[in-house]
């Protein structure tokens, strides 16, 4: 290594943040797809944060086997917390090194670590040749999987063959992209290499997003995707370099997509600065040359950083402006062609620098280049819409097209980037029709298709004639604000969020006692567009958000006195209806429990079974006679679920209790099964240190048995919860030489397994294996990994997601250890108001019994123990007459 490289090698490592080693890695997933990679070859790191900081970058470092930094990127993530990193070639001096490297992402306060191993095998790269016969391949390939799916037309078909006849790399592209942007589906995405398969995925999926949303246009959306597209089509030839690029750049894209939102610029602080200086030092494709980059790492590491903030702030400034121009450069625009041009010159020029502050002294022209990249941005849209043959447009671009061609040829022929910004105001003026053309189209669509006042489709419609009829463009730019006046008249007309929220919060609970299911829908989705506009209110929308959202408020206003008409004409003749379609469900029942009474009545507690549910329809009869509906229609729709549930357990094992099935029994034998769970896991897994809490376990089970005899199965639920939180804290196996944390993330369905062994010599890796046990101590799963030569390790794998406990055993030399992971008991039973009066009738009882255990006296065991005895059967059978009795 030079003596330049070494210097710069030990500044960094000397600034790295100090608190690396103690940051957590919950909060930062990757996609894990390392593993070997050849010399020369390039790899890209994909992943997402959990929750996005204000103001924090991501910092990537990767550490070569001798210990040295080999690359650091400063990273922005995506809102939605992903983030993909630039192209990482392994190659030369510092990256090219056989052996073990090592990932390192900090993101705030968090941080994580990944590895992969470059082999002694060099990555050759293909020749034109071979990269056309791969792309040849791929597009016979594609055009086989789609024809299979849609049965392609044979316009389609032909220019494919027409373009496997070329060697033309570029056509080959452009006719691949061309399929995907027709063709491509959620479907397709199985044919892409899995290791880049889940970045495609997301930015798909983001652009998706943000068209839903309005935030981008349908052209914009359509370019981002024809990128995407390209992107794919380099990486599966093995172009990984270009195909990274591409994507990156798509990242980039969509994190910029609105340029006046992004925050301004502040200055940085202290922290901020040495995070920033770990980017500038080794950002691929960055302006900086080596002079700069020395320049910089002595300012931080003489410690006087915070007197050079300002040109530090510049710096970053000048770097992201120039990232972007490095976008625009790869524009198929005439637009773009003195931007390019001068930013070809400009960049040349700029690596050339050897100071700082000759870097800096640049700056306002890289940021004219920049602001007149923005503006000519804002005029694709206008391209698009002009160039368009459709016929909704035609008059309208009829009228903009000497304006247009004349503003066109003006920045075609600019010979400066400030000609350009010199017509802002055109360029502002232009989009802006082109925005209230599609304003009030957008406006007329939502309108019509949810039938609101027609009155406001005939106001739109004439102010589009006014738009297509207009001798000019300030004649157009007149009706913008006839537009705007309308949508103000809609929002002072209706009511405030907040009353309209409360009116159909009263409906819904109106309907749902009338089980009015057709109003109930209409009332939900004026509840989502309320909370819609409630969350607006305190966001950042764009205007055509707000046009929506307003005409769809204007609806929600329109319906609410027409839903409250139909709530309150809720006559006699519609209680008649409702009534008869109860007890004519409930009479389907009766039938049924008859027809299986003859059938089965031999079966063990059939006829007891029977004869209840029989008694339950009647309650149904009551209640109708009573006029509550609800609860009848509630309790029909319960027996019909208990009825399948007890028919089925008497067909699978007709003589499988002794006692008979019913809904109850049903509970009652699932909720033992998980006890006897616990009992078999803890007789397998039982150690010395355990035998401290076995009373109390002991105790734990005996209440839930009892809790679950009375048929109290809401706080039976509650106990088995707890019985699993209890043994998962006690149940574990401790070894001095192991410390050790597991991890369970949900969401992600992975574990995390972290701590340290205990090592007499810190000169080598140990291996440590891990046994996964079920509860009946069979074996889930085996994992192999090492630590590190200080004895620390980290690793995760993908977890089981059925309920239950699970014993995690590390075993490191002759040591184990053990911690179990608790993934909860899901109960999903539903319960009437009957129900819970028992339940609360069982937790009297069991007062009951802890005060006579307490206070009685011996010679009263006689009377108590039948009262209690029958309280038990009371319980049991759920009959209250003998419970209050008692």
């Amino acid at each position: 290594m030079s003596r330049t490289g070494t210097v710069l090698g030990l500044i960094l490592i000397l600034l790295m943040p100090v608190y690396a080693d103690a940051q957590s890695p919950e909060r930062i997933s990757i996609i894990d797809n390392f593993g070997n990679f050849d010399r020369g070859e390039s790899l890209f790191i994909y992943g997402q944060v959990a929750s996005i900081q204000n103001d924090s970058f991501l910092i990537m470092q990767i550490i070569n086997p001798e210990g040295d930094l080999c690359q650091i990127q400063q990273l922005i993530p995506l809102p939605n917390g992903e983030f993909m990193t630039d192209a990482i070639p392994l190659k030369g001096r510092i990256c090219g090194i056989v052996g073990d490297y090592e990932v390192k992402l900090f993101y705030g306060d968090y941080s994580t670590t990944t590895n992969f191993q470059v082999t002694s095998k060099v990555f050759s790269e293909l020749d034109s040749e071979a990269l056309i016969t791969s792309a040849k391949n791929l597009l016979s390939k594609t055009l086989f999987v789609l024809d299979e799916q849609f049965e392609l037309d044979q316009s389609f078909v032909n220019s494919v063959d027409d373009a496997l006849l070329s060697d033309d790399l570029s056509m080959l592209e452009n006719t691949y992209v061309n399929l995907l942007d027709e063709f491509y589906s959620n479907d397709f995405g199985s044919e892409i290499t899995p290791v880049i398969r889940p970045a495609i995925t997301s930015s798909l999926n983001s652009v998706s997003q943000m068209l839903i949303d309005g935030e981008i246009s349908f052209d914009n959306a359509k370019s981002i995707n024809r990128t995407i597209f390209s992107s794919i089509f380099y990486y599966e030839i093995n172009d990984k370099r270009t195909s990274i690029d591409l994507l990156s750049d798509v990242f980039v894209e969509i994190r910029n997509i609105n340029p006046t939102k992004t925050p301004s610029a502040k200055i940085l602080t202290f922290d901020e600065l040495e995070e920033t200086l770990l980017n500038l030092m080794k950002k691929s494709d960055t302006v900086m040359s080596r002079f700069v980059k020395e320049e910089v790492a002595f300012i931080f590491a003489r410690g006087t950083a915070p007197v050079h903030v300002q040109e530090i702030s510049d710096l970053v400034d000048l770097l992201s402006e120039a990232r972007y121009l490095d976008i625009v450069s790869r524009k198929q625009s005439e637009l773009y062609r003195l931007i390019q041009n001068d930013w070809e010159g400009t960049k040349i020029s700029l690596e050339s620098k050897e100071s700082l502050a000759d870097l800096l002294a640049s700056g306002d022209k890289v940021s004219r280049l920049h602001q007149a990249a923005l503006l000519l941005e804002e005029l694709e849209d206008v391209d698009r819409f002009i160039s368009s043959n459709s016929e909704e447009n035609s008059e309208l671009a009829n009228l903009l097209m000497p304006d247009w061609n004349n503003l066109k040829s003006n920045l075609e022929f600019a010979s400066s980037p400030n000609d350009i910004i010199e017509s802002e105001i055109q360029i502002k003026q232009m989009k802006q029709i082109i925005d209230i053309s599609s304003r009030i189209n957008k406006a007329v669509e939502i309108t019509q298709s949810n039938e609101i006042d027609s009155s406001l489709v005939s106001d739109w419609k004439f102010l589009l004639e006014k738009i297509e009829n207009a001798k000019s463009t300030d004649e157009i730019l007149s009706i913008v604000s006839e537009f705007d006046h309308t949508m103000t008249e809609l929002r002072e007309k209706r009511n405030p969020l907040t009353v309209l929220k409360f009116e159909y919060q009263t409906m819904k609970q109106k309907a749902e006692l009338q089980a009015d299911y057709d109003n109930l829908y209409l009332i939900d989705s004026a509840l989502k567009i309320l909370n819609t506009a409630e969350q607006m209110e305190s966001g950042n929308p764009s205007i055509m958000r707000i046009d929506r959202i307003e005409v769809l408020l204007t609806w929600v206003s329109e319906q609410a006195p027409k839903i409250k008409s139909d709530l309150n004409s809720y006559d006699s003749d519609a209680f008649k209806i409702r009534a008869s379609d109860i007890l004519q469900r409930a009479k389907s029942i009766e039938n049924l429990v008859e027809l299986g009474l003859r059938a089965n009545k031999f079966l063990p507690g059939y006829i007891e079974f029977t004869s209840s549910f029989n008694e339950k329809i009647d309650n149904v009869r009551d209640l109708v006679i009573k006029n509550d509906l609800d609860e009848a229609d509630k309790l029909v729709r319960n027996l019909f679920t208990e009825w399948n549930q007890v028919s089925k357990a008497y067909a699978d094992n007709p003589y499988g209790s002794n006692v008979g099935y019913s809904g109850d029994e049903i509970k009652r034998i699932d909720y033992r099964e998980r006890l006897n769970n616990y009992s078999d896991m803890v007789a397998k897994f039982y150690n010395s240190e355990f035998s401290q809490y076995a009373s109390e376990y002991d105790e734990m089970i005996s209440d839930a048995y009892s809790l679950i005899d009375y048929g109290n199965f809401i706080d039976a639920e509650s106990k088995i919860l707890e019985i699993g939180e209890f043994l998962s804290e006690h149940l574990i196996l401790n070894n001095p030489r192991i410390i050790y944390d597991i991890s369970y993330d949900q969401e992600k369905n992975i574990w995390i397994i972290q701590g340290a062994v205990e090592k007499s010599l810190f000169d080598r890796r140990s291996p440590l294996y891990v046994t996964v046990f079920n509860m009946d101590g069979s074996t889930h799963s085996n994992l192999e990994f090492t630590d590190t030569k200080f004895g620390d390790f980290y690793t995760q794998w993908i977890a089981p997601t059925d309920p239950g406990l699970y014993v995690v055993m590390l075993q490191y030399q002759d040591s184990k250890a053990t911690q179990i992971v608790n993934v909860k008991e899901r109960f999903e039973n539903t319960y009437t108001p009957t129900d819970l009066s028992m339940v609360e009738l069982a937790r009297d009882f069991e007062e009951l019994k802890t005060f006579i255990e307490k206070f009685g006296r011996s010679n009263d065991d006689s009377y108590f123990s039948s009262t209690i005895n029958e309280i038990k059967v009371g319980l049991t059978s759920k009959d209250s007459k003998k419970l209050t009795k008692n």
